[in-house]
């Protein structure tokens, strides 16, 4: 059995837990309907676009405000990995600006992605996966 194995445990600590997160709704859509979901309209016409991902990056990397040592990028939605082509390209893009910047969040991030699982085989969500 491998010894990093966790379900049932609790996880080691990282940074402390005191790393700031950051949540990005990319979508509203969703491949289920839940009668539980408190997304009531789903719709695929209501996602997030690149350029108001990058314009919110670059906002929190440059602006003049108290940072923790270490973020977590969350990606939620209705099914976020109905979008895992533009998770990808804003995970892409925080890693080349904040290594342009110099900032410390370049070598402290994780990305933490809520999904019900069901596009885990298709090829944009390995692509992501495998990033």
């Amino acid at each position: 059995m491998d010894s990093s194995y966790t379900v049932g445990k609790t996880p080691i600590n990282w940074k402390g837990n005191m790393a700031q997160t950051v949540t990005f709704i990319v979508t509203d859509d969703c491949n289920l309907r839940c009668k539980y979901c408190y997304i009531t309209h789903k719709s695929p016409e209501k996602r997030m676009n690149f350029e108001t991902a990058k314009k919110f990056v670059d906002y929190m990397l440059t602006a003049d405000i108290h940072y923790a040592d270490a973020v977590i990028l969350d990606f939620i939605g209705g099914e976020p990995m109905l979008e895992a082509e533009l998770i990808s390209q804003i995970c892409d893009y925080f890693k080349i600006r904040a290594y342009e910047l110099n900032h410390p969040w370049y070598w402290n991030y994780r990305i933490s992605i809520c999904t019900n699982g069901v596009n885990y085989t298709s090829e944009p969500v390995q692509s992501l996966i495998n990033m």
